[in-house]
């Protein structure tokens, strides 16, 4: 039972390390999708007297990946019944030029401000829309969470770590007279710490797993469907090998680290 209970104490913080960091890990791929998505739906809009150069524009404005002009005859054909045929020659003749711009990437508020002064800038450009207030702030609050995540996976793993290296201090306790009486015989460091190393290893591939089991059941959930339905945001993209992979190897890093360094301390006494 006092075993049970040790190992819960330690799979319990590395589990939780392992949840922060996997689920900022699918956070981050989400807002990145949700914007490599975006980028390629969201469109500014340049009015401009004179027709303009894609190659100009391009290499004036780096972030513009394509420049289209939007024909004129989509927005007369509205028109054509209403108003004569002198005034739709006339209209013809002194309509501006509109074009369609898509960027290379999704900028933030301050990008598309610069952008935009830049494009106003640009000879027979007057006018800019760039239809901010329809994306900007569930954006923001996107990459506000993005961040938010991240910095709570910091606390999170601050916390569990401290968790761990006391749990170690415990079971180096538990385990001197063993070590002490192996060092007395000349067992070197490396059979003196073995059972030790061993539970560890073997608790953190338990955490890992978990964390792999509940990432793989969650996001398949009716709540989840919903969501990705409402927002537009897909959380499904855990990769259960490669992402369990990573989170074994981050898992494994934290408790040997944390080990050797108990060990060593205590050797130090």
């Amino acid at each position: 039972m006092q075993s049970l209970k040790n190992h819960l104490s330690f799979i319990i913080p590395l589990f939780i390390l392992l949840f922060s960091v996997q689920f900022s890990t699918m956070l981050s791929r989400a807002v990145d999708n949700y914007e490599s998505r975006l980028a390629g739906e969201y469109t500014i809009i340049a009015v401009s007297k004179t027709p303009l150069a894609a190659a100009t524009l391009t290499k004036e404005i780096p972030q513009i990946s394509t420049l289209q002009e939007i024909p004129k005859e989509r927005y007369i054909q509205r028109l054509k019944k209403n108003i004569t045929k002198s005034d739709l020659v006339y209209l013809k003749a002194t309509l501006p030029h509109f074009y369609s711009i898509k960027l290379k990437r999704l900028p933030d508020s301050h990008e598309l401000e610069l952008l935009t002064q830049k494009l106003k800038k640009h000879p027979g450009i007057v006018k800019i829309e760039t239809f901010r207030k329809s994306f900007n702030k569930f954006h923001q609050f996107l990459r506000m969470s993005k961040t938010a995540s991240l910095i709570f996976t910091l606390f999170i793993a601050i916390i569990s770590i401290l968790l761990i290296i006391k749990q170690m201090e415990i079971w180096t306790l538990q385990h001197s007279q063993r070590m002490y009486i192996m060092g007395l015989f000349g067992a070197p460091y490396w059979m003196k710490s073995a059972s030790l190393y061993k539970e560890v290893v073997i608790d953190a591939v338990i955490a890992a797993l978990l964390v792999g089991i509940l990432f793989l059941m969650i996001p398949n959930s009716a709540n989840f469907a919903a969501i990705y339905q409402d927002l537009g945001i897909d959380l499904r993209n855990f990769h259960f090998l490669s992402d369990v992979g990573k989170l074994l190897v981050i898992g494994l890093g934290i408790s040997i680290v944390s080990v050797t360094i108990i060990i060593l301390k205590n050797k130090r006494r």
